[in-house]
């Protein structure tokens, strides 16, 4: 008689495993269906008219008075912009201590003086060939970086040929090396 008790009190917990094992993978499974369904729940509230009461979660409801500031929103307005000013009010002293202390030596004004000059002169490069050929001095501009015009257009000359010839050979030889390592 023990035995068979034994092996009933076995079975019901055998079973009782696995109904908790079927209860977890349900639950699972629901909660997967409903972060699904978190993401269009307010269409679906929109779609069956029932959308300003939506009981989705994480659901924050329009604003019942638009156009109209309440005064919890007007504290919570006036909040922010006390806390904005403040960060302004740091930020403005920190550059004027900056500019105090910087202000005061010649080297520092050395310095900026040199950075405005680099700035203004790049930005002239740029222009410095088109100025030349406003003032009728162009083939001999004396702009950084400038390159004279090919002096005989349409003739090649001793130099150009070799060049030519250099990147001929050095773009036939890379040629060769592709064929061969695509036939291998």
């Amino acid at each position: 008689m023990n035995c068979i008790f034994i092996a009933l009190l076995a079975a019901q917990s055998a079973s009782a495993i696995k109904v908790q094992s079927c209860i977890k993978a349900d639950l699972a499974h629901r909660a997967a269906l409903q972060n699904k369904l978190a993401g269009v729940c307010v269409d679906m509230c929109k779609e069956v008219g029932a959308f300003p009461k939506c009981t989705c979660p994480d659901f924050v409801a329009p604003d019942s008075t638009p156009g109209v500031m309440t005064w919890p929103e007007l504290l919570e307005h006036m909040d922010n912009l006390s806390e904005w000013g403040h960060g302004q009010m740091k930020a403005w002293r920190q550059q004027a201590s900056a500019l105090q202390k910087s202000a005061n030596t010649e080297e520092a004004c050395l310095a900026s003086d040199l950075k405005v000059r680099a700035a203004l002169q790049n930005k002239l490069a740029g222009v410095c060939v088109d100025m030349c050929k406003e003032v009728g001095a162009f083939p001999k501009c004396t702009c950084p970086d400038f390159v004279a015009p090919d002096s005989t257009p349409g003739v090649m000359t001793w130099p150009e040929l070799l060049e030519h010839m250099d990147n001929l050979s050095e773009w036939g030889h890379g040629e060769l090396k592709a064929w061969s390592a695509t036939a291998r």
